[in-house]
C-alpha cells in the first residue's frame, strides 16, 4: 500500500476543518409539532366529579361533588350512573366532561364535571437504555420534554460524550449523540408524545494513540468535536525525554474528493478513499495554529515518533509493508514526486 505523507499547516487545516464541519442532526418534522399528552386511553383510571345546583342532587352530594372512579374498558368505553356507557378512547379529558355533562343535563340541575386521570396507564413514555432507571414514565404536562424523561429515569448513566438517544414516534426516528442534545436544547429538547420511545445506548467516539506520549492507548472523544490539540491534550502531552516533537504524525484514510482538496495526486487504487499520513512539526511554531483547527475523526492513529526520527520508518513499514511514499509539495501545481 502507497501512502500520502501531507504536512499539517494552515492551509491543509483549513481544508481538514471545513471538509469535517460539523452538521447537525435535523430534528423530522414529526418531531416539531406539540407532543400529544390528556387524551384518556385503555387501561386509564378516570376520577370523575359531578357537581350539582340543586339542593336535592342526582346522587345526594348537597352540592359539595359527587366522585366516581372508573377504568377504560378494553373496547375504549367508560359506564357511570345515569350516564351510561360511552368511547372515551382517544377523547381530550376535556371533552369527556363535556360528554357527561351532556348525558346528565336532562336528569340533573345543571351538572359540572370535572375529570382527572387517576393512574396513568396509556399516556406513558418509554425510557430504555443506558439510563439508571429505565421504565414507562407518564407524559402529565404539555411542555415535557426529552431532558424531563431523562431526569424522572434517574440521567444517563454514562457521560454525554459517550451516548447515543434515539427517539421513536410511530414510524418516525430521531437520532443524535446524547451531547448534542446537552450542547443545543433548544434545537434538540423537544416536546415528548404519549407513546414515544427513548432509547439511550454507550457509544463512545475513539482514536488510539501510540508511541512517546504520557497516556498511550484508546481514547474516547470527551467532546463531540476534537482537534489536533485536544486529542494531544488526552493523552497528557508529549513525554519530554523521549518524544521528537517534529515526528507528530496521524494515519486516516480520507475520501478522495478532500485528497483532490490537498493537491494529491491519484493512483488507481484510490477509487473511494486514499491513506494518508499527516506530519506535524512542533518545532514550527506555526504547527500550535494548524493544530487547533486540524480535526481529529473516530478511528483515528495518533503517533508520536521517539528520538531518533529513524523510529517512524519502522512505524510506516508497519502500516504499509512498504517503504514508498507519495509526498506533497508545500506549493500547488507541478509534479508530485514518489520518495522514499
Amino acid at each position: 500500500m502507497r501512502f500520502a505523507l501531507v504536512t499539517v499547516d494552515a492551509r491543509i487545516a483549513r481544508d481538514a476543518e471545513e471538509f469535517y464541519h460539523p452538521v447537525l442532526p435535523s430534528v423530522p418534522p414529526a418531531f416539531q409539532q406539540p407532543g400529544t399528552f390528556g387524551r384518556a386511553g385503555v387501561g386509564d383510571v378516570l376520577r370523575v366529579t359531578i357537581w350539582e345546583a340543586s339542593d336535592t342532587s342526582l346522587f345526594g352530594t348537597d352540592r359539595k361533588g359527587a366522585d366516581v372512579t372508573v377504568r377504560v374498558e378494553p373496547d375504549g368505553t367508560i359506564a357511570l350512573p345515569y350516564a351510561g356507557r360511552f368511547s372515551a378512547r382517544g377523547k381530550q379529558l376535556s371533552d369527556v366532561e363535556k360528554e357527561i355533562a351532556s348525558r346528565l343535563a336532562s336528569k340533573a340541575l345543571d351538572p359540572q364535571v370535572t375529570v382527572m386521570v387517576a393512574q396513568n396507564v396509556s399516556n406513558a413514555a418509554s425510557v430504555q437504555g443506558d439510563v439508571n432507571k429505565p421504565g414507562p414514565y407518564p407524559v402529565e404536562r404539555a411542555n415535557q420534554r426529552i431532558l424531563d424523561m431523562l431526569a424522572l429515569a434517574g440521567g444517563t448513566k454514562y457521560p454525554a460524550y459517550e451516548t447515543s438517544l434515539r427517539l421513536t414516534r410511530g414510524h418516525s426516528i430521531m437520532s443524535l449523540r446524547m451531547q448534542e442534545l446537552v450542547d443545543r436544547p433548544e434545537i434538540f429538547n423537544v416536546l415528548v408524545s404519549a407513546g414515544d420511545a427513548i432509547f439511550l445506548s454507550r457509544k463512545p467516539l475513539k482514536f488510539v494513540a501510540l508511541g512517546a506520549v504520557q497516556a498511550p492507548g484508546e481514547q474516547i472523544f470527551r467532546t463531540s468535536t476534537l482537534s489536533m490539540t485536544d486529542a494531544l491534550g488526552q493523552t497528557i502531552g508529549l513525554e519530554s525525554s523521549r518524544a521528537d516533537a517534529k515526528g507528530v504524525f496521524l494515519f486516516r484514510r480520507e475520501s478522495v474528493e478532500l485528497a483532490r482538496r490537498y493537491g494529491i495526486q491519484l493512483l488507481a487504487e484510490d477509487r473511494e478513499t486514499v491513506p494518508i499520513v499527516y506530519q506535524l512539526n512542533l518545532k514550527d511554531p506555526q504547527s500550535f495554529f494548524a493544530m487547533n483547527a486540524f480535526p481529529i475523526r473516530p478511528g483515528d492513529i495518533l503517533y508520536v515518533s521517539p528520538a531518533p526520527l529513524a523510529d517512524a520508518a519502522k512505524f510506516f513499514q508497519i502500516l504499509s509493508g512498504a517503504t514508498a511514499t507519495i509526498a506533497i509539495p508545500r506549493t500547488l501545481g507541478g509534479n508530485f514526486p514518489a520518495g522514499n
